[in-house]
């Protein structure tokens, strides 16, 4: 099972990537998802105040009562 700690590394990882793709390619596409991104990548924050929502779906507890 994925852990929200690995979720959050490879979502921060794909911003960082696709950021550096789009230097390249089209400049003000990479400005807005380092806009959408920029608490995450700033690294004067310490800590992220971070919420996550269980799934719900097919077969889980809270569905099925």
């Amino acid at each position: 099972m994925v852990t929200l700690e690995q979720t959050l590394q490879t979502t921060h990882d794909w911003a960082v990537d696709r950021i550096h793709t789009l230097c390249e390619e089209n400049i003000e596409d990479a400005r807005a998802i380092q806009s959408e991104f920029c608490e995450w990548l700033n690294t004067e924050i310490p800590e992220h105040e971070i919420f996550s929502l269980e799934f719900l779906g097919e077969g889980d507890d809270l569905r099925s009562s």
